[in-house]
């Protein structure tokens, strides 16, 4: 086996180890990483076999593959960064802010983002609903939902018009128990309603929305997270095709 593919699937395990392990907030990217390695060794030993039919059509068959992979990759990957925009144009009847995590009482950086591209989009719009969607995971001490809730009433937003959601622990539950709030609060299934939530995950939430009354709000992430924004954004686009596919 030549040397280089060697050396390429150490350095890809090492990466992968780095980010699954050490700087952990990009553990996905990590994780493709660490799937790389095997990968590089295989294309090293059919390279190094190269002269016999049978490493010949492997490799083919290997580079069919990856080529399809990518290929599909980068179209999901065009939806996700197409996806990730705010309309401020269409007229709302309310807004749905979908949860992320919580530390201990306080919003995390991802949540934290959320609440603040909403605070700034209701600026305007003094009299909508607000519902707030998310159940308590592990190791938060109250529900995304209430964290919400008590992030927007000490930033000055009226509580009455604050509706919590405390069920919904995946973004399929956020936008079927957010739906059944709105339509507790005689929202119609068809109204046009902002959906907030992170730039890279408003497609995947317009699929699970599946009608024309989603309209986005994109939250995103300071320049300075870089990195982790891009993790993300590969994540989702795997997220996507897992949705597309299985469920």
């Amino acid at each position: 086996m030549r040397r280089r593919w060697i050396v390429l699937a150490a350095l890809c395990a090492l990466l992968g180890v780095l980010m699954r392990y050490v700087y952990t907030a990009v553990r996905f990217t990590g994780f493709l990483c660490l799937c790389a390695a095997p990968v590089a060794l295989l294309w090293g030993f059919l390279d190094a076999r190269r002269e016999r039919r049978w490493a010949k059509i492997a490799r083919y068959v290997l580079a069919l593959l990856l080529a399809a992979g990518f290929g599909l990759f980068a179209v999901l990957e065009v939806q996700v960064i197409a996806g990730g925009r705010t309309d401020d144009e269409t007229p709302v009847e309310a807004v749905v802010i979908l949860g992320a995590g919580v530390n201990g009482t306080r919003p995390s950086l991802s949540l934290q983002v959320r609440l603040e591209a909403a605070l700034l989009y209701i600026a305007d719009r003094p009299d909508i609903p607000i519902v707030v969607s998310g159940a308590r995971g592990g190791g938060e001490s109250i529900s995304e939902a209430v964290c919400m809730a008590d992030w927007l009433v000490d930033h000055g937003v009226d509580p009455g018009r604050v509706h919590l959601e405390e069920q919904a622990r995946s973004t399929a539950e956020n936008v079927r128990y957010a739906r059944a709030v709105l339509s507790d609060l005689g929202i119609d299934s068809g109204a046009p309603v902002a959906v907030v939530t992170a730039d890279y995950h408003l497609y995947r939430a317009s699929l699970y929305w599946d009608d024309a009354g989603f309209v986005p709000v994109a939250a995103h992430m300071p320049s300075r997270f870089l990195p982790l924004t891009v993790n993300y954004y590969i994540r989702e686009a795997f997220g996507v095709a897992h949705l597309l596919v299985l469920e």
